[in-house]
């Protein structure tokens, strides 16, 4: 869920662009398919690509944090800072993809535009300029014309009132020679911790079947764990020190540390019911799944058992990242990577359905 109050990742704002955050020149890996990420964020969608066994050769975002998050743990990446409303960048993202193309290697495109205008936790803002991103995505897919694409973005999208957005959207991509399929999934059905409704939009060079998709993706449904569960073997978080280092290594699991909340702050949530609370300060349940997690003006949800905020890691894995996967950038702003990414169990299971369905095979030892 995108923050009502802080900066988007990758949207729509006219800036100057700083492109090339570090320089990377790949070659095409034989038997992978090459995953350029638009809208990249901290990286969930690519970390989904990459567990399947893709190769990901680029991602594109405004948020300079979040890219260094990317950056970080896509190494063998190139990090974009820059608007994909750009036609700087797109060409960039153009030429960066032209080698895999001339080795007839499949290309993917991944997206997870800003959501604000669009979001229950946002402004809820239809005339949001950073809401025509979703149609610059359609633009750029329709200009770098890959095998095929994935675009996730909140449920809401799909309402009528955003009818038109959807429609132009879609609109672009036809005119492109795509196809746009779209379902809604809920991250909680997918093995993550977490209630999370999300869009997924199918983009193929020939239509699919909506209901077929659904039909496969029954399958790798798994039941969710509650945050008791899911938060099993960290130890208990210690208060961020005042002259916290995202680059410093403090030992033990990575963004583990809990904010520094005054004594009023702890009796208040000490004395809500798990599973309970206002918005700001909601309590986790520990047999239950999360709600769904944002960040922003209002507080991440209390630990079940301990009174404070959950960790910027306890988000991750109700997120269902791994712990080996470390978030950057100012303290604050790590938080609002986390919860604005699409969980990368439920990313993974959309994109190798789409990925059967279209007939792009996944590299022999990543089957199963």
């Amino acid at each position: 869920m995108i923050s009502a109050v802080e900066q988007p990742s990758c949207n729509g704002a006219r800036r100057s662009d700083r492109s090339e955050c570090k320089s990377v020149v790949q070659s095409p890996a034989p038997n992978r398919a090459a995953v350029l990420d638009l809208c990249s964020g901290l990286g969930g969608l690519s970390l989904a690509a990459k567990e399947l066994g893709l190769q990901i050769v680029a991602g594109v975002d405004v948020n300079a944090d979040a890219l260094k998050t990317f950056s970080k743990n896509f190494p063998e990446a190139k990090a974009i800072e820059g608007s994909v409303r750009s036609k700087t960048i797109v060409a960039q993202c153009e030429k960066l993809l032209e080698p895999f193309k001339t080795a007839e290697q499949t290309t993917v495109i991944l997206s997870g535009p800003p959501c604000q205008g669009l979001s229950a936790a946002g402004s809820r803002d239809p005339a949001d300029r950073r809401n025509q991103v979703l149609v610059a995505v359609a633009r750029a897919i329709a200009k770098l014309h890959p095998d095929c694409a994935l675009i996730e973005n909140v449920s809401m999208l799909l309402a009528d009132k955003h009818g038109d957005r959807v429609e132009r959207f879609e609109q672009v991509l036809n005119d492109g020679g795509f196809q746009v399929a779209h379902i809604v999934l809920d991250a909680s059905e997918f093995g993550v911790s977490q209630k999370r409704k999300r869009a997924f939009f199918l983009v193929t060079r020939q239509p699919l079947d909506e209901q077929e998709v659904l039909k496969r993706l029954e399958v790798f449904k798994v039941a969710s764990t509650g945050a008791r569960t899911a938060l099993r073997g960290l130890s208990k978080a210690k208060v961020r020190p005042d002259d916290y280092s995202d680059d410093f290594d403090y030992g033990g699991i990575h963004n583990h540390f809990a904010m520094q909340h005054s004594r009023r702050v702890m009796n208040k949530i000490a004395a809500i019911e798990p599973g309970t609370g206002p918005m700001s300060y909601r309590r986790l349940h520990p047999t239950r799944p999360s709600k769904t997690l944002f960040s922003g003006h209002l507080a991440p949800p209390a630990h079940f058992k301990e009174p404070r905020s959950i960790t910027v890691r306890e988000a991750a894995r109700l997120q269902g990242f791994p712990d080996n996967f470390r978030v950057y950038g100012s303290f604050a702003n790590q938080m609002e990577q986390v919860t604005n990414a699409v969980p990368p169990p439920l990313a993974r299971t959309v994109l190798r359905v789409l990925l059967e369905l279209v007939q792009i095979p996944l590299p022999q030892d990543e089957q199963g």
